[in-house]
Formats: structure tokens, sequence, C-alpha cells
């Protein structure tokens, strides 16, 4: 029975130890060298919106003509006393960046293929190239305590998930992006 008892602590630190995500005040949300403020339309301008850790974005590895990134997310909603943090790790499918898509046009108009433009911006909004994943997530109140409520996938689809070419939520994993390597994903070839 001892045995039992042990193994299940053991079991059970092995997975608190490697979240990824910690509870956050309201106030620390507010320290610019720490997270950096999302601008959205949705914001009221009393400190909700999405704040990124900018301690917690890294790049990891991905498949060949692929790149990937990892960040935590924090989500506000004071007037709801609650703060949502999210692990997300963003795919980038490398030919499907802008640039890459107007290069591959211009390469076939120079062949004689009269594809118009406007196919471009078409195939952008049918595949952004942007795979969101959420790792973790934790909900917490305003001062930091841990709030025992499930985060929903409605809630997702909401706040940050999927990157959908010229919708709102496709400019946070741009900005994550340029953060590692210095451009925009659409930028890239």
């Amino acid at each position: 029975m001892k045995r039992i008892y042990l193994l299940s602590l053991w079991l059970l630190s092995c997975l608190v130890l490697p979240m990824q995500i910690q509870a956050v005040l309201q106030a620390d949300l507010l320290n610019a060298e720490r997270f950096e403020h999302i601008d959205s339309s949705a914001d009221s301008g009393r400190g909700d919106g999405k704040y990124l850790d900018l301690s917690s974005v890294k790049s990891v590895t991905a498949p060949n003509g692929h790149r990937r990134i990892e960040a935590v997310i924090y989500v506000s909603m004071p007037a709801a006393n609650m703060i949502q943090g999210l692990s997300v790790q963003y795919d980038y499918q490398m030919d499907r960046s802008l640039r890459h898509l107007i290069n591959d046009h211009d390469r076939s108009l120079k062949q004689g293929d009269k594809t118009p433009y406007i196919s471009i911006w078409r195939a952008k909004q049918g595949s952004s190239g942007i795979t969101g994943t959420v790792n973790d997530g934790g909900t917490y109140y305003n001062n930091g305590q841990i709030r025992q409520q499930r985060i929903y996938a409605e809630n997702l689809k909401a706040m940050i998930l999927p990157a959908e070419f010229g919708d709102e939520k496709y400019k946070l994993p741009n900005l994550i992006y340029k953060k590692i390597f210095g451009l925009s994903y659409d930028d890239e070839l």
C-alpha cells in the first residue's frame, strides 16, 4: 500500500511539474518588460485583452518545410475576475506564406498560365498555413489564485484559434513569428 501511495505521489509530481503556465496577477500583465499587449478591436481599454509572455516565446523543432514556435498567452477579462493562461504551439507551413504564394504565381504567369491574382488571396483564405495547438491551460482570478474552471473549445475559437487569414486571430501568430525570426511569416520565402 505504501508503494502505491509513493508511486502515485511520484506520478502526480511528473504531471504537475512540467506545466508551463504560471498564475499571474492582473497587475503583472501590465509589466511591458515581460508581457506584450496584443491590440484587438474587442478590447475595452480597461486592461482586458490578450497578453504575450515574452519570456515564453521559443522556437522548437519542426519537420522540413515547417517552423514551430511555442508561447504562453494570457487572456485577461477583468470584469469577469478571470485570466486564462494558454500554452500554445504554432506550426507555420513555409510554402503557404504570402510571399511564397506570390512567387509561385509569378512563375506560373511567366510560363503562360493566366491565373488571376485573386487566386492568391483565395488560396490563402482556404489555408493560412498556420496551425495552432493548445498544449496546456489554466484559469485564474485577477489576484492570481487558481480558478476551477475549464477552458472550452468555443472560447478558444473566440480568443486565438484558428489563425485564419484576414481575421484578427491571424495577427497573434504573425507577431510571435516576428519575435523569433525577425520578419513576418508572410514575408518568408
